[in-house]
């Protein structure tokens, strides 16, 4: 997301085409043409301007909509709905790309996490990010939490600092109940052997509609040897998604903030990440780095 305004005059874009695979756009005032992913003006009166980036999420409706109940939503411009094409990503997808990199150990659409530390730019694989969220790295000097919310899909980048001391951060494990029973060597519930729920009693079977006397029918020995079938569990609640640091042990949210402990009430500060195609981040980073575990 950039601003709108270059010398302190606002600007206004509209669609002006595709570039690399890209949305391209122009303004109205001076007619100058604007590559989306880098904010820059790429020709026109403004060539060589860029506009300024604002901190932005990515996030699933339903990740926002927890964080935000009472957030609005932009609706779409009745008259211009029918120019936008509900197939325009799968009908792409089915392009070769403009620009390749054969040379490197990623596919052209392999899906990225990039990101800019006054440096060279960092890529993260999206489904390293998957596997190993968080993760803890170093770009340019600055520690950083890459991480992936409790919905699987949506991410953040924090820089790694408590009151401006590197920290290190993992999430919550709920192993509470395991280790009081490990610490009373009690058998853990996953490896006691399962019992047979006690039967009725032969010669006792449930009576018939309008019967008064107990059943004449012979115990079946198969069935009291069977144990009685047990329901099936209800669904256990998910555990709620708590990431702690290795500096104060306090409890943090996905929105970066402590919500328990000794930090209770900080927040971490936020490092502005691309998701994109490796092969458009690669063409406009060319001295990209990829994050290796």
């Amino acid at each position: 997301m950039w601003t709108r305004t270059v010398n302190g005059k606002a600007l206004h874009f509209y669609l002006a085409g595709i570039n690399n695979q890209n949305f391209l756009m122009r303004d109205k005032e001076t007619g100058t043409w604007w590559q989306q992913i880098t904010g820059k003006a790429i020709y026109g009166p403004l060539k060589g301007a860029a506009l300024n980036l604002v901190l932005s999420d990515e996030l699933t409706f339903g990740e926002w909509k927890s964080e935000f109940s009472d957030g609005k939503v932009l609706a779409p411009v009745p008259k211009y709905v029918k120019e936008y094409d509900p197939k325009w990503e799968p009908e792409i997808a089915k392009l070769p790309v403009v620009i390749s990199f054969p040379g490197t150990e990623l596919k052209s659409r392999d899906v990225v996490v990039g990101l800019e530390m006054n440096g060279p730019g960092r890529a993260y694989p999206w489904e390293t990010l998957i596997k190993q969220s968080p993760i803890a790295d170093r770009v340019q000097g600055t520690p950083l939490l890459i991480a992936v919310g409790p919905d699987g899909k949506s991410f953040r980048v924090f820089v790694s600092r408590i009151d401006g001391k590197d920290a290190e951060f993992f999430l919550k494990a709920d192993t509470e109940t395991e280790t009081a029973a490990n610490a009373k060597g009690a058998t853990p519930a996953s490896e006691k052997p399962a019992t047979a729920t006690p039967t009725k009693a032969a010669g006792l079977a449930d009576a018939k509609a309008g019967d008064t006397k107990p059943s004449d029918a012979k115990p079946d020995a198969s069935a009291a040897a069977k144990p009685a079938p047990i329901a099936n569990p209800a669904p256990a609640p998910p555990k709620p998604w708590i990431l702690l640091d290795t500096a104060t042990a306090s409890e943090w949210n996905f929105q970066g903030c402590a919500i328990s402990g000794p930090s209770t009430g900080k927040c971490l500060d936020r490092v502005p990440a691309l998701k994109d195609f490796w092969f458009d981040w690669r063409n406009y980073h060319p001295d990209t780095t990829i994050y290796r575990h």
